[in-house]
């Protein structure tokens, strides 16, 4: 996958810079964006801010479940281990965000979309639902959804992404060994859904090649955010998240 650079992660700028930095940000922070980017794609405010309430629900129980914590006014503004609320909330959402670039790089590396910025994945959804809307206008059948929202329709491309890369045994990781299979069939029990009885490797083939590619892809998919390169800084990112949590 020779179109994808891949660095470090890198987060820290010199701490007179960051200073200055700072100061800027407090001015026009909350109104521009993060001020980071990930593998070359630049994270706007609308990018970041949608990420981040996808996330919040979930770190937030996080925090709760192991913290032991109730939920209150002051909550992203606790300390937990030394690490305020929102800082984990900011961590979180960019976690996160590298794993979605990680998985539209890699789309983008087979073709399998032509654009793989956060401004091409809006044009599509909005797309999507105008042609859902007119078919509703026209009384056709809809399948699925009405109406798409933003998070709901990037888990849909998602996962047709990852489909559409299992789905080729002639791409990185898809080729599996006889060894392979059998090694993974023979790490569990395959059993019929119906009665539960067991399933010989003949029978559970499919299912055991479908499920090796999928662990695979995600394990590459882990491998590419791991690997992602972040410029900026992460105290912008910090005060980004406290401005525009409360």
């Amino acid at each position: 996958m020779s179109r994808r650079k891949k660095g470090i992660f890198v987060l820290a700028i010199a701490s007179g810079m960051a200073a200055v930095a700072g100061a800027i940000w407090i001015a026009s922070g909350s109104r521009t964006g993060p001020d980071i980017a990930i593998e070359g794609h630049s994270i706007s405010r609308e990018e970041y801010l949608d990420c981040m309430k996808s996330v919040e629900y979930d770190t937030k129980i996080q925090i709760q479940q192991e913290h032991g914590t109730a939920y209150s006014e002051d909550f992203w503004l606790q300390e937990y281990n030394g690490r305020a609320g929102y800082e984990i909330l900011a961590e979180n959402t960019v976690e996160r965000l590298k794993y979605i670039h990680a998985v539209y790089d890699i789309a983008w590396e087979n073709d399998d979309v032509e654009d793989a910025s956060y401004a091409a994945l809006r044009r599509r959804w909005e797309n999507e639902n105008s042609r859902r809307n007119e078919k509703d206008d026209n009384g056709e059948v809809i399948y699925g959804l009405k109406e798409y929202t933003f998070e709901l329709y990037l888990q849909y491309e998602m996962s047709i992404l990852k489909e559409t890369y299992c789905n080729d045994g002639t791409r990185e990781g898809m080729d599996l060994t006889d060894e392979e299979m059998h090694a993974h069939y023979d790490s569990r029990e395959w059993t019929f859904k119906e009665n539960e009885e067991r399933a010989d490797f003949d029978t559970a083939k499919v299912a055991v090649e479908r499920e090796l590619r999928e662990q695979k892809y995600d394990d590459m998919v882990e491998r590419w955010a791991r690997d992602s390169k972040v410029d900026g800084s992460m105290e912008a990112v910090f005060q980004f998240t406290l401005k525009n949590i409360q």
